[in-house]
């Protein structure tokens, strides 16, 4: 796209891909929160408790829980294992492994794909006596094994039995007590120990089953479990079978937390003021997943927030942290393959009601957002489809008189429908998941902060109308106005994500387009809906601030202005969302785009130079993270290391079965997101096919819109394939980009009506 009025010197175009890459190796996320001086070895106590939440905490229900939390740092407790929900015993694994892992369910990979969510039938848990005395307990050798090999072709390099393991390299002991505490404590080859509940004094690391918490009631166990387990003396020891029956709901888990309360209150008894109590929710309870309780008390442990490393966050933390923390305190060195980190204390001087009230409705809201998702996304995509089936229908055959009536109101409610996603974000900072129907409290208050948005747009167009006039040539009238709601839009969504990251990201975890903390993705940063959303704005908002200075021939100037704004978007992305795969998609799209607008031909030397700095951007923010303490670094600096171990491939394998699994899943239209994106790149690539010349008028108009959308095309395209779950990116990018060029093709059009 060169221009004959200012083109850019051959020799710019290195300057500005240098530019790009030394952003890119600056770009490392931000270090995390460092751990406190821990003052030497503890002993601690976990104290196991799956199913249970902070809604069930109550000065009622649960009254030795809530005087233990008021004295706790508290956080919620994301216990994603490998299936979507997990099991009790998926529970007691993952903090036996240090990583996610679960009990291999008795289902295939298309069953799965059929039906990702279908709530499992979980099996008993395995149960050893307490007794007064240390007593060793084996699993059985053959079932050991197979379980273990079994858990590690999962996809995580789960390997369990790692804290007993550990435990034994250090020449120390982990005892266990009640159900489910023996998955934990045996090392690699099944064995371990079994003691009271509380202090065993051998032992720095005491784990205490509490009875698991299910709803709507308990699950029909395998009951010949308890076989898995033998005494030193060769006795076997069966399962407690009296945890699988229930009754009815509601007094069936009162009861089960009630009982979840004594196991509490006979731990705290037990223990002295300098042990560490661990409360751990360790699992789903057999419903919809959701988060759970964790809390720690004890030692210097003051009252307040519970800060993890891995997720970045005050207020979540992982499975995977309480094996980390667990060894930690004990004075123990965590091994590499424990992919959680320190849970570190944050004192808090508010009130303890406040923090549970937090944690409860950061529950709920993520909870009713997953339930409100597929409707959304379904109800969003036919509205789009209908309205612009109408509208074609009414402007083909209606009366011509009524056409531009027509045109104008499909391109309000077009930019109406533009505006969503960034309404959803807005939405979090409201209490409408807080209604009878979550739908319907959605539904409502999505639509009235949608309207103000709209409202704020208009506004905006009105402005520029009045002190630009300008003519009603291409610079002027329906096409600019056009220009600028698009533009208003799109920095409007760009700047609310970069500034919701800047304060914390709250919204962009909670968001029905967020990170879906519970399927556990992401918990900080860009996932990639949030992604997918923030880049297809930023690329519209690159089009519509160079589209003027284009069609003025003030390329140098366009170019500037989308360097600086594209240059914005990979800071905010790579720093702040802490997104690798988003950077390897911004360096090429921002880069190409750069060239584009400014006039610069790309011929097969500048394209393999600006592949070169995509490669070497990420590999020199990757290897900054992982020169930083291995605390403190992020997936990226992980990832960098597993390059240098190679052991990349198993997760890039993963990625790829991830994408495979959601385009052959129950959704058959993720069929569609590869075959439109092949159309689009299509079209755009081919401008004289017969799709491309009917599109030409609306990319006519707009002198930045082509090259903005080939830029939007290229990042999404890299991000499908790097990302797992990468389906997910195109199909986001639909909800800005699809509104956003209705809008723009009923400007044109307007326009070449009044010509």
């Amino acid at each position: 796209m060169a221009s004959g009025r200012h083109p850019l010197r051959p020799r710019g175009a290195p300057a500005l891909l240098l530019a790009l890459l030394v952003l890119a190796g600056l770009a490392a996320p931000p270090a995390s929160a460092a751990p406190q001086d821990e003052g030497g070895p503890r002993d601690v106590v976990v104290i196991g408790a799956p199913g249970l939440s902070w809604s069930d905490v109550t000065e009622e229900g649960a009254p030795a829980i809530t005087s233990f939390a008021k004295g706790a740092a508290v956080a919620n407790l994301n216990v994603r294992s490998t299936y979507f929900t997990s099991c009790p015993s998926d529970g007691w694994l993952g903090l036996s492994a240090g990583t996610r892992a679960a009990e291999p369910r008795d289902v295939t990979r298309a069953q799965l794909r059929a039906d990702p969510r279908a709530l499992p039938t979980c099996s008993a848990l395995p149960q050893v006596d307490s007794s007064s005395d240390l007593t060793t307990v084996e699993m059985d050798p053959q079932y050991w094994a197979d379980l273990s090999q079994r858990i590690s072709q999962q996809g995580f390099d789960a390997q369990i039995g790692t804290l007993g393991e550990t435990a034994e390299e250090a020449g120390v002991c982990v005892s266990g007590s009640g159900p489910g505490s023996v998955l934990a404590t045996v090392d690699h080859a099944g064995g371990g120990w079994s003691g009271r509940a509380g202090i065993n004094e051998p032992c720095p690391i005491t784990l205490v089953g509490a009875p698991p918490i299910s709803v709507p009631s308990p699950r029909s166990l395998r009951s010949d479990e308890g076989d898995v387990l033998r005494s030193d003396e060769g006795d076997v020891l069966r399962s407690d079978e009296g945890a699988s029956k229930g009754a009815s709901k509601g007094g069936v888990r009162t009861r089960q937390v009630a009982a979840v309360d004594r196991t509490v209150a006979d731990v705290v008894a037990s223990v002295d003021g300098d042990t560490v109590v661990i409360l751990a929710g360790l699992s789903d309870d057999g419903g919809k997943p959701g988060l759970r309780v964790l809390a720690m008390h004890g030692a210097d442990v003051e009252p307040g927030w519970l800060h993890s490393d891995s997720t970045t966050r005050d207020e979540m933390a992982q499975v995977a942290d309480v094996t980390h923390t667990t060894l930690a305190l004990a004075g123990l060195t965590p091994p590499d393959r424990v992919t959680g980190r320190m849970l570190v204390p944050v004192p808090d001087d508010g009130d303890y009601e406040d923090r549970r009230a937090s944690l409860v409705d950061d529950d709920a809201q993520l909870r009713a957002a997953d339930e409100v998702i597929p409707p959304f996304f379904r109800g969003f995509g036919l509205g789009l489809v209908g309205l612009l089936v109408v509208a074609g229908l009414v402007g083909a055959v209606g009366p011509r008189s009524r056409r531009p009536v027509v045109r104008r109101a499909v391109g309000v409610v077009a930019l109406a429908a533009m505006a969503v996603p960034a309404s959803t974000y807005l939405l979090t900072l409201t209490r409408w998941f807080d209604t009878p129907s979550a739908m319907g409290g959605f539904v409502l208050r999505l639509a009235v902060i949608d309207l103000a948005l709209l409202a704020l747009v208009l506004v905006v167009v009105l402005l520029v109308q009045r002190r630009w006039p300008g003519d009603e040539g291409a610079s002027g009238g329906p096409r600019r106005s056009a220009l600028v709601a698009v533009g208003t839009v799109a920095g409007v969504t760009w700047g609310l994500l970069a500034v919701d990251l800047l304060l914390g990201g709250r919204m962009t975890m909670l968001s029905v387009l967020g990170l879906l903390p519970l399927d556990g993705g992401r918990f900080h940063g860009f996932g990639n809906v949030p992604f997918a959303i923030f880049v297809a704005a930023a690329f519209f908002l690159m089009a519509a601030l160079a589209s003027p200075f284009v069609a003025a021939g003030r390329r140098r100037t366009a170019a500037l202005v989308v360097a600086v704004v594209g240059g914005a978007t990979f800071v905010v992305d790579a720093w702040l969302g802490a997104d690798g795969g988003g950077a390897l998609a911004l360096i090429p799209s921002v880069g190409y785009l750069v060239l584009a607008v400014a006039g610069v031909r790309l011929g097969w030397g500048k394209v393999l130079a600006i592949g070169v700095a995509t490669v070497v951007g990420f590999l020199a923010m990757a290897g900054l993270d992982w020169l930083r303490p291995e605390e403190s670094r992020t997936h990226l600096g992980r990832f960098f290391g597993s390059l240098l171990a190679g052991d990349a491939w198993g997760i890039l394998v993963r990625k790829l079965e991830t994408n495979v699994d959601l385009l052959l899943g129950p959704e058959r239209t993720a069929l569609l997101v590869p075959v439109v994106l092949v159309a689009v790149i299509w079209v755009l690539a081919r401008p004289d096919s017969a799709a491309g010349q009917r599109i030409q008028p609306v990319l006519a108009a707009y002198p930045a819109l082509r090259v903005g959308l080939i830029g939007l095309v290229v990042a999404l395209t890299v991000g499908f394939l790097l990302n797992d779950s990468g389906t997910a990116i195109p199909a986001a990018a639909a909800l800005v980009l699809g509104p956003a060029l209705v809008v723009l093709w009923i400007g044109s059009a307007r326009q070449g009506a009044r010509s």
